[in-house]
């Protein structure tokens, strides 16, 4: 898993309100965080909801 996919797994995982903004505001919610996102990561998270982000980031958490 690449650095920024790490932090930002890490991050939905351990800030709630975070992992809220990021699946109402994808692109708002990295600038925030400092992530720099690619076009395929915004596109794979828009329309994604809250709760099925956190449990696609735990399971990468789990994978690693």
């Amino acid at each position: 898993m690449g650095a920024n996919l790490q932090e930002l797994v890490s991050k939905i995982l351990t800030d709630e309100e975070f992992a809220k903004k990021l699946a109402d505001d994808p692109r708002s919610a990295l600038d925030e965080a400092g992530i720099e996102p690619t076009v395929d990561l915004l596109e794979a998270l828009e329309g994604v909801d809250h709760e099925s982000l956190k449990k696609l980031a735990q399971t990468f958490s789990e994978q690693q």
